[in-house]
């Protein structure tokens, strides 16, 4: 994955936890089920912003309501949690 690519994977999860940039970072590079998770929270987080553009669609947007805030809470523990070595 190239830096852009990385960057463009990252960039809503640096947007909800811009206070822990340098460790978000840190750990898309050195811990793959973190960046897995990363990547679930960008396609959650598109699709829900697809959803919301669209009428008639409360169903799937509660749905993935629920699955971003299970994903950050996820990744938060993992952000609180991180040491470095």
């Amino acid at each position: 994955m190239g830096t852009n690519e990385a960057v463009e994977c990252i960039r809503p999860l640096l947007a909800r936890f811009s206070e822990n940039e340098e460790t978000v970072r840190r750990l898309v590079a050195t811990d793959g089920t973190f960046d897995a998770l990363c990547h679930q929270y960008r396609r959650v987080t598109d699709l829900l912003k697809a959803y919301e553009a669209e009428a008639d669609q409360e169903a799937e947007i509660k749905w993935l309501e629920k699955r971003r805030a299970g994903l950050e809470e996820e990744l938060l523990t993992r952000i609180e949690g991180y040491q470095p070595q």
